[in-house]
């Protein structure tokens, strides 16, 4: 399943992206802002500890930079009548690969030579809300919520990052040294329990939101200034969340700086 995901967002990206410009974005961005699991209204126990991990793909612009996650995570949210606030940390390792595999030594003026390198970081996750509950109560609209992510990205990747941000950049090559990323923005969330069985939900959430300063931060070659010129970091994330008496799935696609997908297993102590 692991390599269909991968095949499939190398596919979607490469078909719809055809700039030979590499971006050496962070990896975490894209998959920093996952959906937290909350108790309903209706819910007798108020508060919800969940425990999940997950396995990430993601792609820079153009899809010149690829990245796979695997990812822990752990949250606790607190749901009130007509308010709910989550916190969390999440941690995560992998790997980033890129480059030109065919580069000759005239073109390493305008493209990175191939590579691979680690990735690990660590971040923290907030949201604050409001929601109203259906008459029946077995749907909750958690109609608006202020979110955040601050994470912080190491690994030889990031490192590789930093020297190419510090030497002479080949021309179709942009890339940021950021590796402390503050990412917020407001989502929208709809969930509802079945009828005849309180233990299945389903939940739909939509994000959207940016990473104040980050396009700033980039340099590029001369090639590669012309396509990050006007850019920004605002972005979209869109979840499908299935709760079954406490086993949870959630499927994530984002496109925010990065375009990913993300698939998370979990399970929630009452």
């Amino acid at each position: 399943m692991k390599n269909q995901i991968i095949a499939l967002l190398s596919l979607l990206f490469l078909t719809t992206f055809t700039s030979c410009t590499s971006f050496l974005t962070p990896a975490i961005l894209g998959n920093n802002m996952g959906y937290i699991p909350k108790a309903m209204v209706a819910d007798s126990v108020k508060m919800l500890t969940n425990a999940s991990a997950s396995f990430a793909a993601a792609a820079s612009p153009s899809a010149g930079t690829g990245f796979e996650l695997g990812m822990a995570n752990i949250s606790q949210s607190h749901t009130f009548k007509k308010a709910n606030i989550s916190y969390g940390i999440f941690g995560y390792v992998g790997k980033a690969s890129g480059g030109d595999k065919d580069i000759s030594e005239e073109n390493l003026k305008n493209y990175l030579p191939s590579f691979k390198k680690s990735i690990n970081g660590v971040g923290l996750r907030f949201s604050a809300g409001l929601h109203h509950t259906s008459v029946n109560r077995n749907t909750d609209f958690r109609y608006i919520n202020f979110e955040n992510a601050l994470s912080f990205e190491g690994g030889a990747y990031t490192k590789f990052r930093q020297e190419v941000y510090n030497n002479h950049i080949p021309d179709d090559v942009a890339v940021t040294d950021r590796r402390v990323l503050w990412t917020t923005g407001l989502s929208t969330e709809v969930i509802w329990r079945v009828r005849d069985n309180h233990d299945f939900r389903h939940a739909f959430r939509f994000f959207i939101g940016g990473t104040p300063n980050f396009a700033n931060s980039f340099r590029s070659g001369i090639k590669a200034n012309d396509v990050i010129r006007g850019k920004n970091s605002l972005g979209w994330v869109f979840n499908y969340f299935l709760y079954i008496k406490r086993f949870s799935l959630s499927l994530e696609m984002a496109d925010h700086v990065n375009y990913a997908q993300k698939i998370s297993v979990g399970y929630s102590f009452q």
